[in-house]
């Protein structure tokens, strides 16, 4: 027989079982995190849209600003339907575990090349590298040649003025390329910053949100900064003739120009990834995170443009990696430019962070449903996993020390969070939970739109094709190696199988046993446990799911499947490690809980049935029966029914579930809404 004293060491498998990351990211912490994507779209978005458009680029940023608000519409429906986190990995999974596994990939690239491209352009922004900075400085300052347009020759002459013209296979010469091992190299410095965010989101989500809400916080001050001071200097008349018109003769070239630009939407997956550590209700969270942040995206990065378009003449080449500072600088003075660069540049290494603790959600994910190695799920003491956060920052910086130059980054940027992002959307047009048609037609929609803009990105940017096939070479390569090696082992049993089977031991079957019935709640454990200690008791944990439906389910539930009763096992598994005593969780369904509950303590040879006390009234005795009457009569005579009353709890420590042991009231109310938290709540 065991001990009764507690054991000190946490079995492996209950560690993990019990493992749920904790959900303290609010609203503000999901806006700063999906700021520290979508906001630093202006960051690099406006330069590259002259890069590859000119004077054309304002029409590219008003369709990329309509793509964001229908991207962040789409995700608040995801948010909403899919609560418990996985983005595209959790919609796609229900349809095919294989087409899952690809959209799980296809952010993970994104993830890396964003994390790589964002911390590059935050040393840019910080002045980097020196040498170019100070000679820019002065070619400004002697600005004594005519004016004239560009052409398709790389000039960062300030006299050359941007044109209208589109180019969308411009791109830096390879003289004008920064060197990578060099004191004042952006991508060195890069590589630096990336391995201290890994280390920080060893801290979790919570932490670094913070984080991330700081900088989006400076960003909004120094945009509406930019703005305040750019409004009134912009030649309102002259506007019209500074912004191109686009060539409506040659609509594929636009839409390639537009494809080039779409760069800032792997935030919307990272706060998907995220919602697992939401604050419930997580709808209303996720939602007012995105649409916060969506509108104030959508509407700056607009009248940013204006700005950067009234300005003439205005460099297409020049200030492609710094464009927001340039504003500042050209509207607001140097103190502008400097404030620009430093809080920017804050926000750029906050969007790295994001895209890191995406990697690391999408890693979690796929590791907890056996799709890659487990040990990928094991997480430290705040709650991160540690293997997926090493190697979330070891890809990015993998990717700076082949690629450094910030086109060739933007080049290899979209494709993945486009796939992803479009199998998310155009799963989702068709879930039952969106229930009105209007919201189906306008997903699937911007789901074509999306997939459009993917095939697209795959033909003219073949290295982006070839990078995220790459990607998906060795997923899939790992993933069906883990298969073959899990099918060598032979099946292996459940997490909460193994959990149960640490803390059985040889004597616990043996001992007395006593059989307590469950819906979900947990307020009757404590005192099932002192009672379990004092009489040296196995404690059975029967969870009942009543189903009260007249059709078959098509999927029926079980132990391993039912969420509700995977996280009552594992709470009630910590007690039982936290009292020392062993747990055998026990699951069942059906229309009469009675029933179930004293056919399941006759099969196990249970000596005692806990029950709390039921406080129905007579009315609902009179149609129901007593609870407690009905079990006594059901159950064998040598198998009593005790009734106990719940350990008193701190008003911090109250239970949200409720009792199963109260009758048919409880199992109707496994279809309705939770009702309020009570500190006695109804039992029997």
């Amino acid at each position: 027989m065991q001990s009764a004293a507690a054991p000190t060491h946490r079995p492996a498998a209950l560690t993990l079982l019990s493992s749920e990351r904790p959900r303290d990211v609010g609203w503000r912490q999901a806006a700063g995190l999906l700021f520290g994507d979508w906001g630093t779209s202006r960051l690099y978005v406006l330069g590259l849209a002259l890069f590859f458009a000119g004077r054309t680029s304002f029409w590219l940023i008003v369709m990329m600003s309509g793509l964001i608000l229908g991207v962040g519409w789409a995700y608040a429906q995801i948010c909403r339907i899919y609560p418990d986190g996985g983005g595209v990995y959790t919609a796609a999974k229900r349809t095919s575990r294989i087409l899952a596994v690809i959209g799980a990939l296809l952010v993970f690239a994104d993830y890396t090349v964003t994390a790589s491209l964002s911390v590059l352009d935050a040393f840019h922004y910080f002045g980097l590298p020196l040498h170019r900075h100070i000679a820019a400085a002065g070619e400004e300052s002697k600005l004594t040649e005519p004016v004239r347009l560009a052409d398709d020759r790389y000039n960062i002459k300030p006299n050359i003025d941007a044109g209208a013209k589109l180019d969308t296979k411009r791109e830096t010469p390879q003289a004008q390329k920064e060197r990578l091992f060099a004191l004042d190299s952006p991508g060195l410095w890069a590589i630096v910053a990336i391995a201290f965010i890994g280390l920080f989101n060893m801290m979790g989500p919570k932490h670094t949100g913070g984080f991330a809400l700081v900088a989006a916080v400076g960003m909004i001050f120094i945009t509406l900064l930019i703005t305040a001071f750019a409004l009134p200097q912009v030649s309102w008349h002259e506007l019209p003739s500074r912004i191109g018109r686009p060539d409506l003769s040659h609509p594929g070239e636009l839409w390639v120009a537009f494809v080039s630009i779409v760069l800032a939407l792997s935030g919307v997956e990272a706060i998907a990834n995220l919602t697992g550590v939401m604050q419930r209700p997580v709808p209303a969270t996720a939602g007012k995170a995105i649409w916060v942040v969506a509108a104030e995206v959508a509407i700056f990065n607009i009248i940013l443009a204006i700005a950067m378009l009234a300005i003439f003449p205005v460099n297409r080449d020049r200030h492609m990696e710094d464009m927001a500072a340039f504003l500042a600088g050209h509207y607001v003075g140097g103190w502008g430019e400097l404030a620009v660069r430093m809080v920017g540049g804050v926000l750029l290494l906050s969007a790295g962070n994001t895209a890191i603790a995406g990697m690391i959600s999408v890693q979690y994910l796929m590791a907890r449903d056996g799709e890659l190695p487990a040990p990928l799920v094991k997480i430290n003491r705040f709650g991160v996993p540690w293997m997926p956060a090493m190697i979330a920052a070891g890809l990015p910086i993998l990717i700076l020390l082949i690629s450094h130059n910030l086109d060739q980054l933007a080049a290899l940027y979209a494709i993945g969070v486009i796939g992803a992002v479009a199998i998310n959307i155009s799963l989702c047009a068709f879930h039952p939970r969106l229930r009105r048609n209007w919201r189906k037609i306008a997903m699937a929609l911007l789901g074509a739109v999306l997939l459009a803009i993917w095939f697209t990105l795959a033909y003219v940017k073949r290295e982006a094709l070839l990078f995220v096939s790459l990607v998906l070479l060795v997923g899939l390569s790992a993933r069906q190696f883990n298969k073959y090696l899990s099918r060598r082992k032979g099946p292996r049993p459940s997490l909460l199988r193994q959990a149960t089977l640490e803390q059985l031991g040889h004597g616990a079957l043996s001992r007395p046993k006593i059989l307590i019935g469950t819906y979900g709640s947990d307020s009757l454990a404590r005192a099932a446990f002192v009672e379990a200690k004092r009489t040296q008791s196995t404690l059975i944990v029967c969870f009942i799911r009543s189903v009260h439906l007249d059709y078959r389910w098509d999927q029926r539930l079980s132990m391993d499947t039912d969420i509700a009763a995977l996280r009552t096992f594992a709470r009630f598994l910590d007690f039982g490690h936290e009292f020392g005593v062993p747990v055998l969780p026990v699951y069942d369904s059906g229309d009469d809980a009675a029933e179930l509950l004293a056919e399941t303590a006759a099969m196990l040879g249970v000596d005692r049935v806990l029950i709390g006390s039921s406080r129905q009234g007579a009315i609902y005795h009179l149609i129901k029966g007593h609870f407690h009457q009905r079990l006594e009569a059901l159950l064998p005579p040598d198998i009593q029914v005790q009734v106990i009353t719940p350990e008193p709890t701190s008003a911090g420590d109250v239970s949200v579930g409720r009792t199963f042991l109260s009758g048919s009231d409880q199992r109707v109310g496994a279809f309705l809404p939770p009702e309020p938290v009570r500190t006695d709540p109804p039992q029997q």
